[in-house]
C-alpha cells in the first residue's frame, strides 16, 4: 500500500538534505538561523554529561536526588 502523504514528506527531506550536501548538522544549523531570522525564539539545550555507572533513563532512589 502506498501512502503519498509518506513519500511526499520523503521527498522534501531527500531534497532538504541534498541541498545541504547530505550533511545533517549542517542542515540543522542551517534550519536553526531561518527559524531565528524569522522572529521565533530558538533554544538551545545545554548538554547533559551521564553519570558513570547509572543507565541514562533510571530514576534516583529516594533521598538522592
Amino acid at each position: 500500500m502506498k501512502d503519498e502523504i509518506v513519500d511526499e514528506v520523503r521527498r522534501y527531506r531527500s531534497e532538504v538534505l541534498q541541498s545541504h550536501d547530505w550533511d545533517i548538522e549542517k542542515m540543522v544549523r542551517a534550519l536553526m538561523d531561518k527559524q531565528g531570522s524569522r522572529g521565533h525564539r530558538v533554544v538551545t539545550l545545554e548538554k547533559k554529561i551521564p553519570q558513570q555507572g547509572v543507565a541514562p533513563n533510571a530514576y534516583p532512589l529516594r533521598g538522592q536526588a
